[in-house]
């Protein structure tokens, strides 16, 4: 076998491109131009194996490459198109190949895994990235679509604990149906999170409980064994579809749209009791409106000028009193540390929602009953879906870098190769 033995070129060097060397380099009127050709001088043949010198013919091809010296520079690749020898080989020729730049191919290998950590690195427009580096939309998605398929291959990858979320892909909008009945349509994106190292698993375009529960059909019966918990909001379409497909597995609700609902309850109390005392809504003059944020503030970290404003709160309104104490119950409930302690915290609720005949009050309490096996589970095992909502977040951002994807497709790889590059919250 030929090895060379000699010196390698400083310009070889400086271009630093695998199984290469510089023949020449020259400045033309349109850029720097540098003609390569490979260091090996024999070849095996693809289909037989046996290797050959014998060159038929030495085309020259331009190539993408990356930027060297801060600038682009064109790269021409002398190829070989080598004869095989062999007597009993079918193949003729056949063009000599390396890893930088296998068989047809006009970018090298490092030109596109730098296409692809970019976009895995930073929100990013794929247009911005393919006008940095001189190609075009579609070379770049291509390398994104050949990486994305390995990324998304979810039925691989070991999950403990799964969260699943939602956001809109689209703005909502109205159709005629074929009863000539106009239909509200929300294009909703169910996201499925590792709750372990906050990666995206993969983003399902449809209805909410039907996406969800066709999703987790569609994983292989290994994979859904493997899962123990599930992380969700106060969604009974998650939650149906979860417990059809996954029985045996844990679902905890996470505590923060625990929350959001008791503040809820607060606010709609709030405008009843205006509309009851003033016969209209809320003003700036009405202390209830003016610091109505302080209503659904954590007492605790109020201050102390905060504090004698809210006391001015409920002290105007008893029954607003009254649904701020409840509120703060549940803020109690969830503070529980062990289920003797939530068994406890639990009678003091349901004791103060008795108490009162406010709908407002017994309308989260009955939520909360709906839930409370979900509730067990957090209090366990403190498991939230704060993952999730970061990675909802991220997937919310690229669409606003993109300028808002319209083929769901892109929208799913861009978003899947991103969080695979991201490290582990």
């Amino acid at each position: 076998m030929f090895k060379d033995t000699g010196p390698i070129d400083a310009a070889s060097i400086l271009l630093n491109l695998n199984d290469y060397r510089v023949i020449s380099a020259t400045h033309e009127a349109g850029g720097r131009q540098a003609l390569i050709e490979p260091k090996a001088t024999e070849a095996a043949c693809p289909t037989c194996g046996v290797l050959t010198q014998r060159i038929q013919a030495r085309p020259i091809h331009r190539v993408k490459d990356v930027p060297v010296g801060g600038t682009d520079l064109q790269v021409l690749v002398r190829k070989r198109r080598m004869a095989c020898q062999e007597s009993a080989c079918e193949r003729r020729s056949f063009v000599q190949t390396t890893e930088q730049l296998p068989f047809r191919a006009r970018i090298t290998t490092r030109l596109s895994q730098q296409f692809v950590d970019e976009m895995s690195s930073e929100l990013r427009a794929v247009s911005r990235v393919a006008a940095a580096h001189g190609v075009s939309w579609p070379t770049v998605m291509a390398r994104l679509t050949t990486i994305g398929e390995l990324v998304g291959d979810v039925d691989r990858m070991f999950i403990r604990r799964l969260g699943i979320d939602e956001h809109r892909f689209r703005k909502v909008r109205y159709a005629r149906g074929r009863t000539g009945k106009v239909v509200r349509i929300e294009p909703w994106s169910i996201v499925f999170t590792d709750l372990d190292t906050g990666k995206i698993l993969d983003i399902v375009d449809g209805r909410r409980g039907t996406a969800v529960k066709r999703w987790l059909k569609n994983r292989p019966r290994y994979w859904r064994q493997r899962v123990q918990y599930v992380a969700i909001d106060m969604s009974s379409e998650f939650r149906k579809a979860v417990r059809e497909n996954l029985p045996k597995v844990k679902v905890s609700v996470d505590h923060f749209h625990v929350i959001q609902r008791a503040n809820l309850m607060i606010t709609q109390v709030r405008r009843r009791r205006s509309h009851e005392v003033f016969d209209r809504r809320g003003r700036a003059a009405d202390p209830a409106y003016k610091y109505r944020k302080l209503l659904t503030c954590n007492l605790e970290n109020l201050s102390i000028k905060q504090v004698e404003r809210l006391k001015l709160i409920l002290e105007s309104d008893p029954e607003l009193g009254v649904i701020y104490a409840i509120k703060e119950h549940v803020r109690e409930l969830l503070k529980a540390t062990n289920i003797h302690e939530f068994q406890s915290r639990w009678a003091v609720l349901e004791k103060s929602v008795r108490a009162t005949t406010m709908v407002e009050a017994k309308s989260l309490f009955r939520t909360l009953t709906g839930w409370r096996r979900e509730l067990l589970v957090f209090i366990r095992t403190r498991l939230t879906n704060a993952r999730s909502e970061a990675a909802n977040l991220t997937a919310k951002n690229l669409k606003r870098i993109g300028r808002g994807y319209r083929n769901h497709a892109h929208y799913r790889l861009r978003i899947l190769l991103y969080t695979a590059g991201l490290r582990p919250c």
